[in-house]
């Protein structure tokens, strides 16, 4: 992702105590990026929902070997999140509550994808948040469901 002021780009350890702090962050910048609240939210959700598919509900407190690598931009109508890792865990086949996860991140994120990285091994996981005016009091505006992709 290109750099630019209304980037967000961090490198920490893929330790579950890293994820909360870290959350937090990314949901102000985004705030500060002028997305609604409701995108805020969906932002802050799904992006420890990926960091649990990446690092794993049983990580040790340490965290698992390498850095957790988020970056997120601004475009004009819309807000990309990438969470990275050089482990395999998110594209590993297995059994457990992982379904619910890609389940919930299909439905908050407008299109999200899990794929190897292209610059070096491991799991990316993009997700993308269009920025549009929240509804007027009273009104609902229906969200059309997620278009997600899984690449191996």
């Amino acid at each position: 992702m290109a750099a630019t002021p209304q980037d967000f780009d961090r490198m920490v350890p893929a330790a579950p105590d890293n994820v909360g702090a870290l959350r937090r962050e990314l949901r102000r910048w985004a705030r500060r990026a002028g997305a609604p609240a409701a995108v805020q939210a969906n932002v802050a959700l799904a992006f420890s929902e990926a960091c649990a598919t990446i690092i794993g509900p049983h990580a040790p407190a340490e965290g698992i070997g390498g850095p957790l690598i988020v970056q997120a931009r601004r475009d004009p109508d819309e807000l990309a999140v990438r969470v990275s890792h050089r482990s395999l865990r998110a594209l590993a086949p297995r059994t457990g509550g992982y379904g619910f996860a890609l389940a919930l991140m299909a439905r908050i994120c407008d299109r999200f994808e899990i794929s190897r990285r292209d610059d070096a091994p491991g799991t990316a996981v993009l997700m993308t948040f269009r920025l549009e005016p929240e509804p007027a009091w009273g009104q609902s505006s229906p969200r059309p469901l997620s278009r997600s992709t899984t690449r191996r």
